[in-house]
């Protein structure tokens, strides 16, 4: 136990801090947190920390639960050098891929994250799972009419030529319900549905089942003793040995004619077919090696019906069927034998051993990915479920040394990953018959906010949005997502060139429309050649929307290492302005405009948030047309959260957001450095956080408040009670969605007099603008006087100043009725 405590102490990802503030009964016995957790934490299924999951690391790794292993423990020592995940919502590889500065720096992934990413905002990666998703609801049994509905059926007369066993041990509702859903599902191929009541413990389940066979709805079969699923399972195989049979857990539910797609792949040489399912490991939808708890945008019948359409007779070779719906060739079975009852008991492992042992006499183990089949998940044998997968799992290894190197070499190549693209894709294209694919960056801010507003605004049209993103820094591996939060898992890691005919027939499932690109910032540049080529083998238009300068710039926003808006592109200029920089030294701007300006010329519409952006980009385009479209925004209701100002008052000016380089940092530090050296009645309030936060607390006159949540802007607001706001902003802004949020707030706003924040202000709310002197930008004597100068029209104006910016589209206002 010391040992182990050392350990993972030494490790520092025990966070005791964090477990301490969690679990409030350990702080009632004044334990010590890491050995509460070595000694119960761990076993009741606590967390070691913010990211650590130990029941998920057994349930994922069922060696290590068989070796009976503290999880975290497990990681500390091999888990982690073996690459093993460390929670279901935490990718190793993709943190390091994501981040090559932590690869490089040679720190755990997973400590990097606790120790500086997490403060950082760094992204844990491309996985849906980081969403709360809703939990799907569980079956339930059906009314007693329904059965009686279907004892009035005409008998096929036909031969059975396939059994259906269902082991039964508890769960009325999951029992009942999936009993239901194969006596109601249509299948042409000849089938008996075999119950086997494994004494279960539960009277009503078992009055249920004797009316339902008393119907002649199924053959109704009870062991004499508890055999647990094993020998009960065995039992069923055995009953007509001259049928094939599936094997179908009692907590499952079947959909449509899934026997008879299950039937047809069973081709020569086919041993075992187990079809996708919501919890079967490697066969698991959405997510692989998952269970697949959540609640989908579609019900489970309606996926299975996806499944159907999509990969028609598609299938993969798998290592091992799963159990919970398994079809087992007869002829297979005559030559390995059934279950290993002796060597597994009651149960866990025992398909796995005999899929192994069909291998081995040159059978084949596929899955079926035209075929769903939903599976909540142990519920008939639940009770020792965990016990009995650890001694399981101990015999399979014993039995097949080699059994985890193969389900992690199949798990590595993931061949099924197209297949469950596929139905990613489908699934985003029946929500909505015509879909427009943005193209973005990974670094958030207005952008994101922007595609999160375009997607509400084309929702009422029927129009739906799916986002790429490059998946990796300056890369071509691409992650589509959802910005409505649609779980598409699998469309995570494409490349744009090598996977494009992959790519177009996806689109085409998805119902792509046409393309939107927002920024190429962060993708190769091979981006400016594979978009196109990518669009005209889908054959859909491009459109184009300048959210800043990268197309002129390529420090994108026009702004000098030394924090100065250049005042535009000048060739030379320009030159000597990369030269400065270690950053872009090396780039040759003449090209860098003209791969731009080429892009450019394959586009059907270019967007420009504001007059002032599209009067800087028309120049540089040759002649090409430019679009005004002001960013959709809802009617803006104007709060007072700006504090009233009275005479005597130290002036406290608002600066909101992440204040760097080219949000006016410089400018801000050396106004408030100038106001305290002279002593003014100024203060500076920097809502967020800026790029050199210690060297503006030294001043004494700027208070950071640090990272915020949107939702709690305004509270902020409130508490710091502030008089105006200002925008510091050296570069002419595409847009400002922060100047939204500090006219909704209430505030009078100083901005530089350039740029779309002083069009849309003086535009939109003229009596709460204030305009800083040019000056300021190199004279910031002249933005603390303009500031004190403000005072008395703050109070003058405040009562009678309105703003009216609100802007709505659809569909064919914003992309149909464009400017000529």
């Amino acid at each position: 136990m010391l040992k182990a405590y050392l350990q993972i102490w030494r490790s520092g990802l025990f966070d005791r801090k964090w477990y301490w503030q969690q679990y409030p009964d350990v702080q009632a016995r004044r334990a010590d947190t890491l050995l509460h957790y070595l000694l119960r934490g761990a076993s009741e299924g606590r967390k070691p920390n913010e990211i650590f999951e130990g029941r998920w690391y057994l349930e994922t790794y069922p060696d290590v639960a068989a070796d009976g292993i503290n999880p975290l423990l497990h990681y500390v020592l091999s888990g982690a050098s073996e690459g093993r995940q460390p929670a279901e919502g935490f990718s190793v590889q993709e943190y390091l891929e994501q981040n090559p500065d932590v690869a490089s720096s040679g720190m755990a992934p997973l400590l990097h994250y606790l120790k500086f990413g997490r403060g950082e905002g760094r992204s844990l990666g491309y996985n849906d799972d980081n969403v709360a998703w809703k939990p799907a609801s569980r079956p339930v049994a059906p009314p007693p009419d329904a059965w009686r509905e279907l004892a009035d059926r005409p008998s096929s007369g036909e031969t059975a030529l396939v059994d259906v066993v269902i082991p039964v041990y508890r769960g009325v509702d999951d029992t009942l319900a999936c009993i239901h859903s194969v006596l109601t599902a249509q299948n042409e191929t000849p089938h008996e549905v075999v119950v086997i009541d494994d004494c279960s413990p539960e009277p009503s389940l078992t009055a249920r089942l004797d009316e339902i066979a008393s119907m002649g709805l199924i053959t109704l079969l009870r062991n004499d003793r508890n055999l647990g699923f094993v020998g009960t399972a065995n039992r069923g195989m055995k009953l007509h040995t001259g049928r094939d049979v599936v094997l179908l857990n009692s907590d499952t539910v079947v959909y449509g004619d899934w026997l008879d797609r299950l039937v047809a792949h069973a081709a020569e040489g086919v041993g075992t077919i187990t079809p996708l399912s919501t919890n079967a490991t490697i066969c698991s939808y959405p997510a692989v090696n998952r269970n697949n708890k959540q609640e989908l945008e579609i019900s489970f019948e309606e996926l299975d019906r996806i499944c159907a359409e999509v990969n028609c007779g598609r299938s993969v070779d798998v290592p091992t069927g799963v159990g919970f719906c398994l079809f087992l060739k007869r002829e297979m079975l005559e030559r390995t034998g059934y279950f290993d009852e002796e060597a597994f008991g009651r149960g866990y492992g025992e398909e796995n051993d005999l899929c192994r042992r069909a291998t081995a006499l040159g059978w084949r183990n596929i899955m079926a990915a035209d075929v769903f089949v939903r599976h909540t998940g142990e519920v008939s044998f639940a009770a020792s479920a965990k016990e009995a997968q650890r001694k399981g799992m101990r015999t399979l290894l014993r039995k097949h040394p080699d059994y985890m190197t193969l389900i992690r070499t199949h798990a590595d190549r993931d061949p099924a990953a197209p297949l469950r693209r596929r139905i990613d894709a489908r699934r985003f294209g029946l929500r909505y018959e015509r879909n427009i694919l943005f193209v973005s960056h990974t670094w958030g801010g207005g952008i994101e906010r922007h595609i999160r507003d375009m997607s509400l605004m084309l929702e009422p049209s029927g129009v739906g949005v799916i986002v790429l993103r490059p998946r990796y820094p300056d890369g071509m591996v691409a992650a589509f997502g959802s910005p409505e939060a649609i779980r598409i898992p699998n469309l995570k890691k494409l490349d744009l060139q090598a996977d494009m005919a992959e790519i177009v027939e996806l689109m085409r499932l998805a119902g792509v429309f046409q393309i939107h690109v927002h920024s190429l910032a962060g993708w190769d540049d091979r981006i400016f050649d594979v978009l196109p080529a990518l669009a005209a083998e889908a054959r859909v238009p491009v459109d184009f929307t300048f959210h800043d300068f990268m197309a002129i710039c390529p420090r994108i926003n026009m702004v000098t290492p030394s924090g100065q808006f250049c005042g535009g592109p000048e060739r030379e200029k320009c030159r000597d302005c990369l030269k400065g920089d270690e950053a872009f030294s090396g780039v040759d701007v003449e090209r860098w405009q003209s791969r731009f300006r080429d892009f450019m010329k394959g586009t059907r519409f270019r967007f420009a948030p504001s007059r002032d952006t599209a009067n800087r980009v028309k120049p540089f385009l040759n002649g090409m047309a430019v679009d005004i479209r002001p960013h959709p925004e809802k009617n803006l209701i104007r709060a007072s959260m700006a504090a009233p100002f009275r005479d005597g008052d130290i002036l406290r000016v608002a600066v909101p957001g992440a204040v760097g380089l080219h949000k006016g940092a410089e400018v801000l530090y050396r106004a408030a450095a100038h106001a305290r050296l002279m002593n003014l009645p100024l203060q500076y309030v920097v809502v967020g956080y800026t790029n050199r936060d210690a060297d503006f607390e030294k001043l004494g006159n700027v208070r950071i408040t640090g990272l915020y949540a949107h939702e709690d802007l305004n509270e902020i607001f409130v508490r710091e009670r502030c008089h105006l706001a200002m925008i510091p902003s050296v570069w002419p802004e595409t847009y400002s969605y922060t100047l939204s949020e500090l006219l909704s707030a209430g505030f009078h706003v100083a901005v530089f007099p350039f740029g779309a924040q002083y069009e849309r202000l003086v535009e939109t709310a003229p009596d709460l603008a204030i305009s800083l002197p040019m000056e300021g930008l190199t004279d910031p004597a002249m933005i603390n006087w303009c500031l004190l100068d403000s005072r008395d029209d703050i109070v003058t104006k405040m009562d009678r100043a309105s703003v009216h910016f609100e802007r709505k589209y659809t569909y064919a206002s914003y992309y149909e009725s464009i400017d000529v």
